[in-house]
């Protein structure tokens, strides 16, 4: 066995930690909370990490055929990003019952002010 492909294989043990890594770290942020918003970035991280496993895998491989795959998996995440900041965010329409409690955080600090 040549000297390069034991320093690939180094090389791939310790990417394929730190992705693992990442993953539980986002995963636990998801379980933890406590916001919406926090959840919604440990979501956004699972999926971010899932991509670049199967990226990694794509060129370890050499093959093209995960590419839809990715896309798939990238438009899921910008979707659901968007809809959660838009779910969170007031509205500018003063006709807007929900414009000043858009999320149970907002509601529990408003009734404590009350």
């Amino acid at each position: 066995m040549s000297a390069a492909v034991v320093v690939m294989g180094i090389g791939i043990a310790l990417v394929l930690a730190l992705l693992g890594a990442t993953l539980a770290l986002a995963v636990f942020r998801i379980v933890r909370g406590p916001t919406i918003l926090d959840r919604m970035i440990g979501s956004d991280m699972v999926l971010t990490t899932v991509l670049v496993v199967i990226a990694a895998s794509m060129v370890v491989r050499r093959d093209l055929t995960g590419i839809p795959v990715l896309v798939v998996i990238a438009a899921t995440s910008v979707f659901a990003t968007i809809a959660v900041a838009r779910a969170v965010t007031p509205s500018s329409d003063p006709s807007d019952e929900g414009l000043t409690a858009t999320t149970p955080e907002h509601a529990v600090e408003e009734e404590e002010q009350s």
